[in-house]
């Protein structure tokens, strides 16, 4: 189920460790041994979700700390949440 303004998302933390490295952050999936790295935003964006949050309050949040219009935020938020849910990072509630 796609991703909506409204979802709730928080962080998967149960298959994943999450490590900080500067300001960026590498992830180990435990089940696959595979790492992934997040960068400075997406370290920002794995770090306001470490409560549930709407996707409409996580995209609020990142205009206040990044200049970027709200459309731009919208798009490339949801594209880039759609793409870590898909690799199971998010736990979603819609």
């Amino acid at each position: 189920m796609p991703l909506t303004l409204k979802s709730v998302i928080s962080r998967n933390e149960i298959s994943f460790l999450a490590n900080p490295m500067g300001d960026e952050i590498v992830i180990l999936n435990m089940e696959s041994g595979d790492y992934l790295g997040l960068n400075a935003v997406g370290a920002a964006i794995w770090d306001h979700i470490k409560a549930p949050n709407s996707v409409q309050q996580l995209i609020d949040k990142l205009m206040v700390e990044y200049d970027v219009d709200e459309n731009t935020c919208k798009a490339q938020t949801l594209e880039y949440l759609e793409r870590i849910a898909n690799l199971g990072l998010l736990e979603v509630r819609n």
